[in-house]
């Protein structure tokens, strides 16, 4: 039996954490366990349940990294083997090796520090300046991502290597449930309620649009933030906007099924699966330019300036307009997309990353 490399997987983020970051690192535990000989969340050898624990040892472990940070007071020891860091905060705390990998999903905090807490900035910042000192492993998500992290911390880790994430085709289920208030035509968003996902631009450039007296409606729903309740203002401002509050999986299904396109023209995204996702229902979508998501979509949408209400009002006035024919081509191409960027490619591609060990890794 062939020895493969045995790694320490540092999943802390599943204490905080519950997005697509969460469920990727989760299936490379589930999919390539040859590879790992233990997993550790912050300083437990084993995920706390039930949910109210894990929530309580969550905000223990970030009160321990704002507040002591890289230095050596408490920290912990590095294990035998080399770590697979999930996300790059959790260097912190703890020993970082050239041998270790550290996943990458955005610079985020560094590039728009506008767009998250300042203790949340500061905080990368130092996990950042670390990694670039020791220039360990790196995986990231795109190569908008890779090229990001190079502007700022040059190119001398030990590997870097893109590993694109993986689309989930279609939804399995048939059956559907109407949402009450929510009639043909309208435009969908779904997206938790924070800065990064652009929603005061977006109902604004509704507004500017025109399309509220065209007989079309603008549907939002996602996770409530600190952030929701200026965007629910901005909603009851405007006519023709719709919020969403929970909606049940056949409610979604029904939502995507009977939109006339997807609206997600976000400040910034790790990969930015949704629009893909939204093309296997056969949705085309409004994302931003200069960002990940024209690489995540393959270029198979209608691209707008995130930072423009005006040019995003003109997308979504374009994508209503657009004829079934040019819609049905369009979709078709992010499906074909999307297909490339299958589970099987980024497990089989994750696993030559780990087998390679001390060796560059190759593109996935």
């Amino acid at each position: 039996m062939p020895q493969h490399p045995r790694y320490t997987a540092d999943f802390s983020l599943a204490l905080i954490n519950r997005t697509g970051a969460f469920h990727i690192c989760n299936d490379l535990l589930r999919e390539l366990p040859q590879y790992f000989a233990d997993v550790r969340y912050w300083r437990l050898p084993f995920q706390p349940q039930p949910t109210l624990l894990r929530k309580v040892a969550g905000r223990a472990m970030l009160m321990e990294l704002r507040t002591l940070g890289d230095s050596q007071v408490l920290a912990r020891s590095a294990p035998e083997n080399p770590v697979l860091f999930m996300d790059p905060l959790y260097v912190l705390r703890t020993e970082l090796r050239k041998e270790d990998i550290v996943i990458c999903h955005d610079v985020g905090p560094i590039t728009h520090p506008d767009l998250f807490e300042p203790e949340t900035v500061r905080t990368y910042h130092i996990a950042y300046d670390k990694i670039a000192k020791v220039n360990p492993g790196i995986v990231t998500v795109s190569d908008f991502s890779l090229n990001e992290y190079q502007k700022l911390y040059g190119a001398g880790s030990r590997f870097i290597v893109v590993a694109r994430q993986y689309v989930r085709l279609g939804i399995a289920k048939e059956t559907t449930a109407p949402v009450e208030g929510v009639n043909k035509p309208f435009l969908l968003t779904i997206g938790a309620l924070e800065k990064r996902k652009n929603h005061l631009r977006v109902i604004e450039a509704y507004r500017r649009s025109g399309l509220f007296e065209q007989g079309v409606n603008y549907v939002y729903g996602g996770a409530r933030t600190p952030h929701a309740a200026e965007v629910m203002e901005a909603a009851r401002a405007t006519p023709g906007v719709i919020p969403l509050d929970y909606v049940s999986e056949d409610q979604l299904r029904w939502l995507f099924r009977n939109a006339a396109g997807f609206v997600l023209p976000s400040l910034l995204e790790g990969f930015g699966l949704p629009p893909l996702e939204a093309a296997q229902e056969g949705l085309v979508s409004v994302v931003s330019a200069n960002t990940v998501q024209p690489e995540s979509t393959g270029g198979n949408a209608i691209i707008v300036d995130p930072y423009d209400p005006d040019a995003i009002a003109e997308g979504m006035k374009r994508l209503v307009a657009m004829s079934p024919e040019e819609k049905a081509d369009i979709v078709a191409k992010a499906r074909a997309h999307a297909s490339s960027l299958s589970y099987e490619r980024y497990i089989r591609g994750f696993e030559k990353i780990l087998a390679a060990n001390d060796k560059p890794a190759e593109p996935i």
